[in-house]
């Protein structure tokens, strides 16, 4: 089943580490819980990051996250 879908797809042991670093970091500083509703956009937010920028360091994943989050908050604020 599994070879039916590209293996980019996919993340490895250490991108899937960075990218749960930076679901709980953002997490922690917007005192999200990490089961609701919005954790989950996060967590999507997260991944569709990594995969536009699979090279991105860990930081700048984080200041990407957290800039478009501004800029949502902005938005609908």
């Amino acid at each position: 089943m599994l070879s039916r879908f590209p293996q980019n797809q996919f993340l490895g042991p250490e991108d899937l580490a960075l990218c749960q670093r930076v679901f709980d970091q953002i997490c922690a500083d917007a005192s999200l819980d990490s089961k609701s509703i919005e954790a989950e956009d996060l967590a999507a937010m997260v991944l569709t990051a990594f995969h536009c920028s699979p090279n991105r360091t860990e930081a700048d994943l984080l200041a990407a996250i957290r800039s478009g989050r501004n800029d949502f908050e902005k938005q609908t604020g």
